[in-house]
């Protein structure tokens, strides 16, 4: 078979979300056996890197695309990275705070939050499982403030209209949908996105965009399904997810990674 690249996302594609966080041993092995076989094998992910876990990093993954294609890593080196300027950084928390948006800033080696936002318990949650694993958190109003993405959770009553005009142009809008009294945003610069991650890659390694694969289970993947020549969504992914791709593999906790994977002779 000739040399492919696979493109995988991490939150219900490699990490289970059901709170326990675990890779399956059948994804460890299944993503072994492509490497052995030849392919390359890449997490692509709306984290950015400082936000990928050692248990990730330790499955031997050749590379990283990160916060939606706005940084990329092979082996260690870094491809690419975009930064947004330090204007834009600062006119994003004005706009914020104004929409009551409690936000995750983030960058490839920082987090970043806004103190003055009001308290948001999701956004709390989230916080917290930073804090107790070590991630770097800084505050808007520290020195060194900077941010490639961010995620925001924001009142559903909230009239976002002077977010959404701020963001026009320079930013993409994802929507990741309800969460519990709040609605949830990814915001990525303009130009960026896991697609746009993987067409980097094909050409940066010459591999015809017909030996590309992409693996996920969310609204946020759904540009590298597209994408890709082959696409999977994991079983139990919302049915838009479903309906965008090659085929729907079974479900994260009944090996579907592996199972699709092997469908596809990669490994």
């Amino acid at each position: 078979m000739e040399r492919c690249i696979l493109f995988f996302d991490i939150d219900g594609t490699i990490l289970t979300d059901d709170g326990t966080r675990t890779i399956p041993e059948s994804t460890r092995n299944a993503i072994a056996k492509a490497k052995e076989n030849g392919h390359l094998v890449f997490v692509n992910t709306g984290r950015v890197f400082v936000n990928i876990e050692p248990m990730i990093q330790e499955v031997g993954f050749d590379g990283y695309v990160c916060g939606c294609g706005t940084n990329i890593y092979y082996h260690g080196k870094e491809l690419l990275r975009n930064r947004v300027s330090q204007e834009v950084c600062k006119e994003t928390i004005e706009v914020t705070r104004k929409c009551r948006m409690a936000t995750l800033f983030e960058a490839a080696d920082l987090n970043a939050v806004d103190s003055k936002v009001e308290e948001n318990p999701e956004f709390d949650k989230l916080i917290q499982y930073f804090s107790q694993n070590g991630r770097k958190m800084i505050d808007v109003e520290d020195e060194g403030f900077y941010y490639d993405k961010f995620t925001g959770w924001f009142p559903l009553e909230q009239d976002m209209q002077p977010f959404l005009a701020f963001i026009d142009g320079k930013f993409d809008y994802i929507d990741r949908g309800r969460v519990g009294d709040y609605g949830m945003c990814e915001i990525v610069p303009k130009g960026y996105s896991k697609a746009t991650g993987m067409q980097f890659l094909l050409d940066y390694f010459q591999i015809p965009h017909e030996n590309s694969y992409a693996f996920g289970d969310s609204t946020n993947d759904l540009p590298m399904l597209t994408y890709a020549a082959h696409s999977v969504a994991m079983g139990g992914s919302p049915e838009i997810v479903q309906n965008a791709v090659e085929f729907v593999t079974k479900s994260i906790y009944e090996d579907g990674l592996a199972y699709a994977m092997e469908k596809y002779h990669l490994c």
